[in-house]
């Protein structure tokens, strides 16, 4: 079994253990380096009728992405094969 322990160097750390058997304890210092790729395409959405997909898969944004509201404006025109709707 393995457990992750993070230590600030500037700090004291105290390890208890309540089990009844032993338990080694090794440390080793590490550095953790994040290459994951940034996603640097657009931040900003307006919906349509289609399906929108952000290619965001294996990657990191750096900010919120924003999903507009529809505007006021639109109309959404729908045709039943005998009336045009426009609501």
């Amino acid at each position: 079994m393995a457990i992750k322990l993070t230590v600030m160097t500037d700090e004291s750390a105290v390890l208890n253990i309540e089990q009844g058997e032993s338990v080694g304890l090794i440390a080793e210092p590490s550095i953790v380096i994040d290459s994951t790729e940034i996603y640097d395409g657009a931040m900003e959405w307006t919906p349509t009728q289609s399906t929108q997909t952000i290619e965001i898969a294996d990657k990191k944004a750096l900010g919120n992405i924003t999903i507009n509201p529809i505007p006021s404006n639109y109309g959404l025109i729908t045709w039943n094969g005998s009336t045009i709707t426009v609501s």
